[in-house]
């Protein structure tokens, strides 16, 4: 199935709550919850939120979140993601981790890039990115007919091709090295020993 862009205006609806009352609790009724919502102008995430590796939704929409953790890479049951209307300038390369969502929510952030690690998301259908002040050549991949699928076609070769480099030359494109922070560097280049180390044996 292809990948249909998001054309997604977040109105903020409620989303219906189920609680348990005291006779199910009584009775020993479980809970089974698989979304969590956090929402009210929220600045900072819980470190425990990481721990619910079972979540399949997580709606974040609507706060005043400047920079997600690179935790969120640990979600990896998540399917839909709502990150919309915050202040985000970046996101984490662990979103790319996140291979089973269908749905990723970016409208309305201060993103101006998009890591190429998003182009692992093979499972995403669909993809929010209006309102944010991304670059043209993102936006005109992004508004073409099957725009999802083809900016995420052109991610996952940037991600291939910036490997590549650093296989071949042993250090990151001149870009990539300038606009990365050191502590960043240094975990890609580790990740990278790694995959080198078992897939070549050196």
């Amino acid at each position: 199935m292809s990948r249909n862009k998001d054309k997604y205006d977040n109105n903020n609806p409620r989303r219906q709550q189920t609680f348990l009352t005291a006779e199910d609790i009584a009775s020993g009724k479980k809970t089974c919850w698989h979304g969590v919502e956090i929402t009210g102008s929220v600045r900072n995430l819980s470190p425990t939120l990481w721990k619910f590796e079972h979540l399949t939704a997580l709606y974040l929409n609507d706060n005043c979140l400047m920079r997600l953790p690179h935790q969120i890479g640990q979600l990896v049951n998540l399917r839909t993601l709502d990150l919309s209307s915050n202040k985000l300038r970046s996101l984490p390369a662990e979103l790319g981790e996140l291979i089973q969502l269908r749905e990723l929510l970016l409208n309305n952030n201060l993103l101006r890039v998009l890591p190429y690690e998003l182009g692992k998301l093979f499972h995403l259908h669909v993809l929010g990115l209006h309102g944010n002040p991304l670059g043209k050549d993102v936006m005109s991949i992004y508004n073409e007919p099957n725009g999802t699928n083809k900016l995420l076609t052109y991610m996952l070769d940037n991600l291939s091709g910036m490997y590549n480099y650093f296989y071949k030359y042993g250090e990151w494109p001149p870009l990539i090295a300038a606009a990365a922070t050191l502590p960043s560097m240094a975990m890609m280049e580790s990740a990278t020993e790694e995959a080198a180390t078992s897939t070549y044996g050196l």
